[in-house]
């Protein structure tokens, strides 16, 4: 099956990909638990933090994607808070990455 997505309104666009995402989470087999090999990387994308109970939400905006919630609880933050520090302490390691065809974008939110 193949659509003409040119003609497609961005919120047509919109509608077409959340639905397509919506209906993939509830298929089988599930998309992988394992990391994969090569990724693409958006470079520094908007992103937000703010609470939810004991919970803390990191909101990420992807090009295509939109804006991607994702809840951390108490525990699984400070596994990130301690990774996120290791990494901001040490010495740059060049990594390859492919990187998403977009101009990069200053990050920002606050953190509580």
């Amino acid at each position: 099956m193949q659509f003409e997505l040119t003609s497609l309104s961005a919120a047509e666009l919109d509608t077409l990909i959340g639905s397509a995402v919506a209906e993939r989470a509830k298929r089988e087999p599930q998309v992988a638990m394992e990391q994969p090999k090569t990724i693409e990387a958006i470079i520094d994308p908007r992103w937000f933090v703010f609470p939810v109970g004991e919970n803390s939400v990191v909101q990420i905006r992807h090009p295509g994607h939109g804006w991607l919630g994702f809840m951390f609880p108490p525990g699984s933050r400070a596994q990130l808070l301690s990774l996120f520090l290791q990494h901001a302490l040490m010495p740059v390691i060049k990594a390859e990455i492919v990187a998403a065809p977009t101009a990069p974008a200053a990050g920002g939110g606050k953190m509580h």
